[in-house]
C-alpha cells in the first residue's frame, strides 16, 4: 500500500501546533512509507487551492512528496496503480493520528471480504462517537462507487448510527495511542494534548521525563505559535549557554549562581528544539549535527571556565591546573567518541553511543566488571543530571566541589571509553569474521 486517497474539506485546513491537519497527515504518511497522495474533493476549486498551497511549502516539493488531484477522469489511473493489491487506503483530512498510526494499519484488514473496512480505536477515546471514523480500506473495483458515497456520508457523519449503504462494510478495532477526528473545539484541544505527549522521546532520562518535559512541552507549544523553527530555538539555547559561561567566568558567588541557573534553564529549553522538529516535521541532518555539536562545545567550555572563575575569585593556581586537566580529559573523550562513531559506521551522530554503553550490561559475552559499573552509572553523564547537579552545587556554594568532580569524572569517562571502544570494535570485527 504505497498510495492513499485523502478526502478534502475546509476543516482539514485548520492548524494545530504549526501544521494544518492535512499537512500533518501527509507528512506522517510519508514517514510511514506512503509514496503518493491523491487529493479528492467534489469542489474542484478546493482541490486546486489545497494542491497549490502544499506545493508552496518546501516539505511538499515534487522531489520529496508525490501529490496529485483525483477527479472522475483519472480514477482508472488509481485503479491501475493499485493493480494486484487488495485495498486502497482512504483518509478523511481532518484527522490527527499518532505518528506511527499509518504504518500500523498498512497490513490490517487486507484479507477481509467486505467492500469497505472502517478503522476505529478499541474504545480508547469517548470523543469518537461517529460511524464516519475517517480511515477506510476500499476494494479497487468498488472505488468509484464507494468514494462518491463516502463523500455523501461524510455530510451525515454526526449520527452514530450505521448508515444504509449499497456496499458491504466491516469495522476493525485497533489498539493504538490515538486517532482523533477533529470536528469540535474539544477534539482540537484533545488532539493538541496528544500530539504534545507524542513529542516526548522514549530514551529520556528520569529527570527529563518527570521534570523537564512537562515544562518544555508547554514552552514548545508557545514557541510554535510564535512561528519559531527548531534551528532558531537552538540559537536561543546557544545564546543562553554563552551567557551562563560569561557569568561563571566572573568568579563571584552571585554571578556564578545566576550562571548555574541559566545553565540548567538552557537544558530545559534544549528539549524544545527537538520537540518542535518532531511536531512540525522539520527534522534535518543539519539541525541534528548543530544541536549535538553545540551541546558538546558548550559542555566543555562551561566546565573549563568554571575553575578559571574559581581562580579569579581565590588567586589559587590549583584551579588552573584542575581546569586544564579537566579540559584535556573532556577533549580526549569527545575525540575518541568521534573516532569510534566513524570507525563503527555511525557517522557524526554520537548520541547512540551512550545507549550502546548502557546496553552493554545485556551482553554477558562482552561485559566486564567495569561495564557493569558504567552501565549503572551512565545516568550521571546525561545532560539533565549534570546540569541539575551543577546548578545545585553552585547555589549551595559548592562550586569548588563541582570543579573537582568534573575533572575526576571526565578523566574516568575518557579512560573507560578508550577501553570500551577498543573492545567493541574488536568484537564487531570478530563477529563479521564468524561463519554465517
Amino acid at each position: 500500500m504505497e498510495e492513499v486517497i485523502i478526502l478534502l474539506s475546509r476543516e482539514g485546513q485548520a492548524r494545530i501546533l504549526g501544521l494544518s491537519l492535512l499537512e500533518r497527515l501527509i507528512l506522517y504518511g510519508q514517514k510511514a512509507g506512503i509514496k503518493k497522495f491523491w487529493l479528492y474533493s467534489e469542489e474542484r476549486d478546493l482541490a486546486q487551492q489545497v494542491f497549490q498551497k502544499l506545493r508552496a511549502d518546501r516539505r511538499f516539493s515534487p522531489e520529496k512528496i508525490e501529490l496529485a488531484e483525483l477527479s472522475l477522469e483519472n480514477f482508472q489511473t488509481v485503479l491501475a496503480s493499485e493493480d494486484g493489491r487488495s485495498r486502497v487506503l482512504v483518509l478523511e483530512d481532518n484527522l490527527v493520528v499518532h505518528p506511527d498510526f499509518l504504518a500500523a494499519i498498512r497490513n490490517n484488514g487486507q484479507g477481509l471480504a467486505e467492500d469497505l473496512i472502517r478503522f476505529c480505536l478499541n474504545g480508547s477515546f469517548s470523543h469518537q462517537d461517529s460511524w464516519f471514523s475517517g480511515v477506510f480500506l476500499v476494494k479497487p473495483d468498488k472505488l468509484d462507487q464507494i468514494l462518491r458515497e463516502l463523500v455523501r456520508l461524510r455530510k451525515l457523519a454526526a449520527s452514530p448510527e450505521k448508515p444504509q449503504t449499497s456496499f458491504s462494510c466491516r469495522e476493525v478495532g485497533l489498539d493504538f495511542p490515538f486517532l482523533i477526528k477533529v470536528d469540535s473545539p474539544e477534539a482540537a484541544r484533545q488532539a493538541e494534548k496528544q500530539l504534545l505527549e507524542a513529542g516526548r522521546k522514549p530514551t529520556d532520562g528520569y529527570i527529563t521525563r518527570v521534570f523537564f518535559r512537562p515544562i518544555s512541552l508547554q514552552l514548545t507549544r508557545w514557541l510554535i505559535k510564535l512561528g519559531m523553527t527548531p534551528n532558531q530555538i537552538s540559537l536561543v539555547v546557544l545564546a543562553i549557554e554563552l551567557l551562563s559561561v560569561y557569568l561563571i567566568f566572573q568568579g563571584d558567588y552571585e554571578s556564578m549562581a545566576l550562571g548555574g541557573f541559566l545553565f540548567l534553564l538552557s537544558s530545559v529549553i534544549d528539549c524544545c528544539d527537538g520537540e518542535n522538529a518532531r511536531l512540525t516535521c522539520r527534522v534535518s541532518r543539519f539541525g541534528t549535527i548543530f544541536d549535538i555539536s553545540a551541546d558538546a562545545f558548550l559542555y566543555v567550555i562551561f566546565f573549563t571556565v568554571l575553575p578559571i572563575g574559581l581562580y579569579r575569585a581565590t588567586s589559587n593556581q590549583l584551579w588552573l591546573y584542575t581546569g586544564a586537566f579537566g579540559w584535556l580529559s573532556m577533549v580526549s573523550f569527545y575525540l575518541q567518541m568521534i573516532s569510534y562513531a566513524r570507525r563503527a559506521g555511525i557517522g557524526f551522530n554520537i548520541v547512540p553511543i551512550a545507549r550502546e554503553i548502557e546496553a552493554s550490561i545485556n551482553e554477558p559475552d562482552f561485559q566486564t566488571w567495569a561495564d557493569r559499573i558504567a552501565a549503572r552509572m551512565a545516568f550521571i553523564y546525561r545532560r539533565d543530571f549534570f546540569t541539575v547537579l551543577a546548578c545545585f552545587l553552585i547555589l549551595v556554594g559548592g562550586a569548588k566541589i563541582l570543579a573537582l568532580l568534573v575533572a575526576f569524572f571526565a578523566c574516568l569517562e575518557g579512560l573507560y571509553f578508550g577501553s570500551w571502544s577498543r573492545r567493541r570494535l574488536k568484537k564487531s570485527a570478530s563477529d563479521r569474521l564468524q561463519p554465517a
